[in-house]
């Protein structure tokens, strides 16, 4: 027997009981180990960082990957579902530099020790918040806790290594001097795009210079070379000018000494042609000559700076003029300077044997023996060096420069590009196999496949793979002083060519262990860098697993059917992802791809608690429950790719709305079966019913249309069609069925029981991925059986289907709104029976849909004429007789209102004290309104039967 149902329902009461259910009968378990036939559906998860609490976007993060998880277990796979935690790198280093109030990271070396420090982050990721079980649990995801894996255990970064060596012995892998962004505080390279994943985050507008400076050409007198450039800094080091070959370059004099901007000496310039405007309008000097870029190529000039003179080896170039496609002439003075902290600059350095000199350390300070500025912060000395040269009278234009620069992701300190001796992956050899993998995987949205995600892969420079850091995967590779490389893809090997047994991976254990060189019988040591721990994140597809040291079989599980993340990740997470699968195994690194937007606070800007621009989450929770959470996000844009304010608003109207509106049909269906004991039974249903036909057709409908969005990862869609069944349900099928429960008739009665039951429990499966908690509610006390999340998905019934039946119902409605809109016209209440209408359409309707809205619309008769518009009008003249039915109606809906003041049962027989009734319709009120006698009395009243007595 059903239990009953309360009908003012607080959904978090019972999602926390569902939840213990859910525990207590290890109903997560059961769905992983039932037996499958070996069918699997795998999925990777991204893990989120130990670091801080669960937040609106994580916890968006979590849905799809359960909706999808839940959904092809009932489709009949077996789907793994194993939690991951993200521990290494600089999020967590930040972290224990504040605990042990580190301020550089020399201090890391010299003052607490890299042994106490690793200690300290080994300490910091194992104290995991407990909470974040508490919002998975909440949100009703389903996930494996007791077995996450992390990426700083042993078997996970063993798992690393493999990746490294295999990804190295391919050839795509390689050491070298890159220019890469650099953040001085942390003393460490930085992907670009750890940068870009979120820009506005990682992004701030400053104030700097845009100084063309004057570069004297030897052997011409008085004519200098005008280059642009925003880095003073770098002028310190600058070797070298560059002009594009192909492009055309002038040299002027100026008019006037005006027109020389207050200079004594008259001076000639050269620059680009298409720059001139740099000088002022065209009369304010004569161009004296012109030429191509080619001529000017080989040209020596007066360096500003010269200290480092004496290093120049024998055959380099330097303070020459060298040639460079890249050399626009949209911006500056089509001539630029060259130095080795830009990507460009140094590969030109490269090509044309340029001297490279470097002069900041690894926290940004200018080096010691750089005369006048040694010792400065790299942007304090911006400053210095264009005072110094302004006072030479080498600056010939300074002005100010409002432009982006990047921050670092974790200390949001400025970043500048560096040249750095580190390890790269060859992402340009790789470019054309990724982009034809690329072709392979399914992106919901679409747009994203050929969009960012493909733009950035051809934009993207070589990785940066290696760390100047410590708390990380190490680089497994030692180095000998013959400039020998033996590179490590396993514990047993390490221990192999060691002898020594490998206990920790981490520094500085692993720093201690040293390889006998094979090709000169040296010791050689291990490289100092760590891994960059998105090459971790890369690996999680082979890591997770500990493969291939563990027994899973690669074609088991790679590529992974499906991952999600939102946009950010586009060029993070899925690109290194894409990257190490197309280097290992020139495949695509997973099937199916589901992009989330991002969700911004409620005023538009990234959530934070400092602005207070968001709900607490456990708060809105606690609240309203994560069912509603799941049917507010899933069903929103940001499912969409597109970003979203979150709004509380939009997180209470799931309760207000659909969730509250099935709930009362659930409510509605349990109490009246309860009333006619009637029993549930999991046989079809044939009813001759015209609603039930139709509601029974509507939903094998909904199925197809859930199916086929769940199959294409829209979440939109579907919530989008279960939104408007569920309407339709409650505001057509219910409300038209519940005259049949006052009906004489037995078999309607079951047929209506029948098919509600059925439609409820075909719905709970349907909505089950979605919301989690109410479909498991329903379900059970509806079958009697363990779980909706253990049955399998509906079957396809296409016998169900009577599209036909679908469209008259759809007329039928119709007609029913443009009655009640005449009706409201001649101010005749619904309750007051009209003998006839005449309805105007091209065709006759059937007598079961003549039925049905004759009921909706309380008539008596409906004449059908022929018309091409569909048109209705109202006879309105009421007989005594049908006044007298329209009086009973009322006191019918009077009774109904004092029972539930009354607080009476709904079975419970009551008395009625009212002045007059109609006595031909007494037994119908009686009947229809639980009535037990109606007695005469001035005054209505209800009282209990007992009451009385």
């Amino acid at each position: 027997m059903f239990k009953s149902v309360e009908p003012q329902v607080s959904f978090p009461q019972v999602e926390e009981g569902i939840i213990k259910f859910w525990k207590e009968n290890k109903i997560f378990e059961k769905s992983v180990d039932k037996d499958y036939g070996g069918r699997k559906w795998t999925f990777l998860d991204g893990p989120p960082f130990v670091t801080g609490m669960p937040h609106y976007g994580s916890l968006l993060s979590s849905l799809p990957k359960d909706v999808f998880g839940r959904y092809f277990t009932m489709k009949g796979y077996k789907v793994r579902r194993v939690w991951g935690w993200d521990g290494h790198g600089l999020p967590i280093e930040n972290k224990v530099e504040g605990i042990l109030n580190i301020k550089r990271k020399r201090d890391i070396e010299d003052v607490v020790g890299v042994a106490k420090f690793i200690e300290e982050c080994r300490r910091y990721v194992e104290d995991v918040s407990g909470e974040w079980e508490w919002y998975i649990d909440h949100i009703g995801r389903w996930v494996d806790f007791k077995n996450a894996y992390k990426t700083w255990d042993t078997d996970y970064m063993e798992s690393v290594m493999w990746v490294f060596k295999n990804l190295y012995e391919k050839g795509h892998i390689y050491k070298g001097l890159r220019v890469s962004l650099y953040c001085p505080h942390c003393s460490t390279p930085i992907s670009n795009f750890e940068v870009a994943m979120d820009a506005t985050d990682n992004h701030k507008d400053v104030v700097d210079f845009g100084t063309t400076y004057k570069y004297k050409i030897e052997n011409e007198e008085n004519t200098y070379i005008l280059a642009w450039s925003t880095t003073p800094w770098n002028k310190i080091v600058t070797s070298a000018l560059a002009v594009n070959p192909d492009l055309i370059y002038v040299k002027v004099k100026p008019h006037s000494v005006e027109a020389l901007r207050g200079k004594q000496n008259e001076e000639f310039y050269i620059l680009a042609k298409s720059t001139t405007k740099v000088l002022g309008d065209e009369n304010s000097f004569e161009i004296i000559e012109e030429f191509k870029g080619s001529e000017l190529v080989g040209k020596k000039y007066e360096s500003h700076y010269n200290y480092y003179k004496d290093k120049v080896k024998e055959g380099e170039r330097v303070f020459e003029i060298a040639g460079g496609d890249f050399v626009a002439a949209e911006e500056g003075t089509g001539v630029v300077t060259i130095a080795a902290y830009g990507e460009e600059d140094l590969k030109l350095m490269k090509e044309e044997n340029i001297h490279i000199e470097l002069h900041v350390d690894e926290e940004g300070i200018i080096l010691p023996e750089v005369p006048k500025f040694g010792g400065m912060y790299y942007l304090k000395a911006s400053k210095a060096v264009n005072e110094d040269l302004a006072s030479r009278g080498l600056i010939y234009k300074d002005e100010e420069l409002v432009h982006s620069v990047p921050l670092c992701w974790r200390c949001h300190t400025r970043l500048y590009y560096a040249p750095l001796d580190a390890w790269f992956v060859d992402v340009q050899s790789l470019k054309n196999r990724l982009k034809k993998t690329n072709e392979e995987v399914n992106w919901f949205p679409k747009h994203f496949k050929t969009g960012r995600f493909l733009k950035s892969l051809e934009n993207a420079p070589d990785w940066n793979i290696s760390r100047n850091r410590y708390w990380g995967s190490p680089v497994p590779v030692w180095e000998c002083a013959c400039g020998n490389k033996i590179v490590t893809g396993s514990i047993a090997e390490i221990e192999e060519l060691s002898g020594v047994r490998v206990t920790d991976l981490h520094k500085p254990e692993i720093d201690n262990i040293q390889i006998m060189c094979k090709k000169c019988g040296q010791m050689s040591k291990r490289v100092p860098e760590v891994l960059d721990s998105w090459i971790e994140s890369g690996s999680a597809s082979f890591a997770e697993r500990h493969y291939p040291f563990s027994d899973d079989r690669l074609e088991d599980f790679y590529p992974p059917d499906f991952i999600a993340e939102y946009t950010g990740q586009i060029r993070a997470w899925f690109y290194v992802l894409h990257v190490i699968g197309g280097g290992l195994f020139d495949s695509k690194a997973f099937k199916n791809v589901l992009v989330e937007g991002v969700i911004l606070g409620t005023d538009g800007r990234k959530m934070s608690k400092n602005y207070g621009n968001y709900p607490d989450p456990k708060e809105m929770l606690e609240k309203y429950g994560g069912d509603a959470l799941r049917l507010y996000l899933l069903g929103s844009n940001v499912m969409h790719g597109q970003d979203i304010k979150i709004s509380e608003e939009d997180y209470r109207d799931q309760v207000k709305g659909s969730m509250l509106i099935l709930w009362n049909v659930y409510n509605f269906f349990i109490s009246n079966a309860i009333l006619q004991k009637w029993e549930y039974s999991n046989s079809s249903t044939n009813s001759e019913n015209i609603l039930d036909k139709w509601i029974l057709s509507k939903s094998e409908g909904l199925r197809n249309d859930v199916t086929k969005a769940l199959d294409g990862y829209d979440t939109v869609v579907a919530i989008s069609a279960l939104k408007a069944f569920i309407t339709d349900f409650s505001t057509w099928y219910i409300r038209r069925s519940r005259e049949r429960l006052y009906g004489e008739e037995r078999g309607d009665i079951d047929a209506f029981f029948a098919t509600t039951s059925h439609i409820l429990v075909k719905l709970s499966k349907l909505i089950a991925p979605i919301t989690p908690f109410v479909s498991e509610e329903i379900y059970k006390n509806i079958t009697g059986e363990e779980s909706v999340h253990l049955s399998l998905w509906p079957e396809e019934d296409n016998g169900l289907l009577n599209l036909d039946l679908e469209n008259e119902m759809e007329i039928a409605r119709q007609i029913v709104e443009l009655v009640h809109f005449e009706r409201k016209k001649a101010q005749i209440k619904v309750r007051q029976p009209l003998e006839k209408i005449t309805v105007a359409l091209e065709s006759e309707l059937s007598e079961p849909i003549k039925e049905v809205i004759k009921l909706e619309v309380n008539v008596k008769n409906i004449e059908v004429v022929k018309g091409e518009k569909l048109r209705v009008v109202l006879y309105t003249e009421i007989t005594e007789d049908l006044r007298q039915e329209g009086e009973a109606r009322e006191i019918i809906r009077k009774i109904q209102q004092e029972r539930k003041k009354l607080g009476t049962k709904r079975d419970e027989l009551v008395n009625v004290y009212l002045n007059s009734w109609p006595e031909s319709f007494v037994e119908e009120i009686k009947r229809r309104a639980w009535v037990s006698e109606m007695k005469k009395s001035v005054n209505f009243e209800l009282k209990r039967v007992n009451e009385d007595k």
